[in-house]
């Protein structure tokens, strides 16, 4: 997928330039060691705001997650699973997009001509060098050319004032060095960095930069103004450190990943459109447990990826926001977990949100994974998954919010599927798909809940209702793919109350018996819509202990095997 700068103007209104060969900035680029320090505090979980006053209109979630507020600065406290407490602390640095001009150094960026007022950059041809800490206002376009910050540790303010670059060998904005930059976008101003299709590197296995937008150190993005990347070697912008998005208005086009942060992504605010041919947005550093997360406190996200839609190595952390992922394999995925507050949509071709950590076989991603975990705390939830509507390689937690799930509609795969326990203690739950592979919740669980099974397949958009003897309706979900049974739970599911489950023309009276309540049996004998026998021992919740066969199913007499799709006799 190559973006020409023309393809900008025709589909972001940006000028066309053309490119040419140039190589990278300064000395050859290194790896950054694992388990860098994150410039934002971070230690724990439960949506706690310290610090100055929270800004107007911040939004607010039920359930077990408690309240989540945005911050102008200060320290966002949440809690995680088994009461982990775990903070992130915004510095007026990071979300001021102000400058003072007074000092500031004006670059003007021009093809065979760039011009500096001020001291601290140097000029050499169309390769521009930022030589040490400061504000630095660029403007103008290259159509073959680089901003190089090499400024050792130092603290370099870049501001964006309408700024049009290309480079086809590497990147066109380049940081050498782990110093921070803060990359503020002017208020206004429509900026369009757009790199080539094949990068030259001075030394060979070399393989940095990777991006429009390189950053060895942490990064931060704010300001008023508009971005537009087009990465069409790999990524569209990277940080080997922490990553954080304050404001600003981000549209990335990348043939690999599109927002990626090794240490660490954080996005408190600000429009992001995306579309990526891997990840969305991801951070990957796996040397430490303390980094490799993605933690969303607010903003309007929309993604379009070819791989997963949010990847954390290992925890995400959504506190907020309005999040659409319109496409993606797994929609949401790290090695725990935790929803808190915010708006999700999103579509997956496979698992809807998967939890679960590198393992190297087959047999071991089939194992309870300790550490592992997905918990919804809080939040309006919609997914519509292909294959596993929620799966997670360890425990699953509903503690609150509002869960709203299309699952697959094949047998092979399941509404939930989990390899520890799953308990349901709060929140609003309508989930449907086949009935092939049900799992619901374990005896931990507090909150009531149904399960019903349809005698025929309904129709995709065909409503589910849940109403109470006096005709009050409680809850109801439209799924968005063809389904066999639903799920349901929602707080006013007291034992011993009546209510109605209407589904299209079909309704079933039910008495709410206690946690669970299952009304009908599967369609044929348990067997889901794509033809595989359902493993109907598995619909409390429980797994059989390895090496335990099912109630009721006795090994076949001659040691063979029925054939694939047909019962063992009995």
């Amino acid at each position: 997928m190559k973006l020409h700068i023309k393809e900008w103007k025709m589909l972001l209104l940006a000028s066309g330039v053309t490119v040419m060969a140039l190589t990278g900035c300064g000395s050859s680029p290194s790896s950054a060691q694992p388990g860098s320090q994150t410039e934002q505090s971070i230690s724990g979980n439960g949506n706690q705001t310290d610090g100055q006053s929270p800004d107007q209109g911040a939004g607010a979630a039920g359930g077990a997650g408690g309240t989540a507020t945005q911050v102008k600065t200060g320290t966002v406290t949440v809690t995680l699973a088994g009461g982990v407490r775990r903070s992130i602390t915004y510095k007026e640095e990071d979300l001021d997009g102000e400058w003072d001009e007074g000092p500031a150094v004006r670059i003007l960026l021009e093809d065979g001509g760039i011009q500096v007022e001020g001291s601290g950059a140097a000029v050499n041809g169309n390769v521009v060098t930022i030589q040490k800490s400061g504000t630095y206002v660029v403007s103008g376009s290259l159509s073959d050319g680089q901003i190089c910050i090499d400024a050792d540790k130092d603290t370099v303010h870049l501001v964006l004032d309408g700024v049009t670059m290309a480079n086809s060998t590497t990147a066109p904005i380049y940081r050498d060095g782990k110093g921070k930059t803060i990359l503020t976008l002017a208020a206004g101003s429509r900026n369009v960095i757009e790199d080539g299709t094949a990068y030259q590197y001075a030394e060979a296995g070399q393989d940095e930069p990777d991006a429009p937008l390189f950053f060895k150190g942490d990064l931060t993005i704010n300001g008023s103004g508009e971005l537009e990347v087009a990465g069409n070697y790999q990524c569209g912008i990277r940080s080997k450190e922490n990553l954080l998005v304050a404001s600003g208005t981000i549209r990335i086009r990348s043939v690999d990943d599109g927002l990626k942060g090794k240490e660490s992504v954080v996005i408190r605010d600000g429009v992001l459109d995306i579309q990526s041919g891997k990840d969305g947005i991801k951070s990957n550093q796996d040397q430490d447990d303390q980094a490799g997360y993605v933690w969303i406190d607010g903003g309007t996200i929309t993604i379009a990826a070819d791989d997963d839609g949010i990847q954390a190595e290992t925890a995400l952390i959504v506190n907020g926001g309005v999040i659409q992922i319109t496409r993606a394999q797994e929609a949401l995925a790290g090695k725990t977990v935790d929803i808190l507050d915010g708006q999700i949509r999103a579509q997956a071709e496979d698992d809807g949100i998967n939890a679960a950590m590198s393992v190297a076989t087959e047999q071991e991603k089939m194992q309870n994974q300790a550490g592992v975990y997905i918990r919804i705390a809080g939040g309006e939830i919609y997914l519509n998954a292909m294959a596993d509507g929620i799966d997670s390689n360890g425990n699953l937690y509903i503690e609150g919010g509002a869960l709203y799930l299309t699952g697959p509609s094949d047998g092979g795969n399941g509404i939930l599927d989990y390899n520890g326990d799953a308990s349901l203690t709060g929140g609003v739950v309508f989930a449907a798909g086949t009935a092939g592979m049900m799992q619901t919740f374990g005896e931990d669980s507090t909150q009531n809940y149904l399960v019903v099974y349809y005698e025929e397949s309904q129709e995709a958009g065909t409503r589910i209702s849940l109403v109470d003897a006096e005709g009050q309706e409680l809850g109801s979900y439209a799924p968005e793919k063809r389904f066999e049974a639903a799920i349901i739970s929602v707080p006013e599911l007291t034992e011993g109350r009546s209510c109605q489950v209407a589904t299209g023309e079909n309704t079933a009276d039910i008495t709410v018996e206690g946690i669970k309540t299952t009304s009908g049996t599967p369609a044929s004998g348990g067997r889901g819509m794509g033809g595989h026998r359902g493993m109907g021992w598995l619909e409390d919740g429980e797994r059989p202990e390895r090496g335990m066969r099912p109630e009721g199913v006795e090994p076949p007499e001659d040691g063979e095997r029925p054939e694939r799709g047909a019962r063992p006799e009995g």
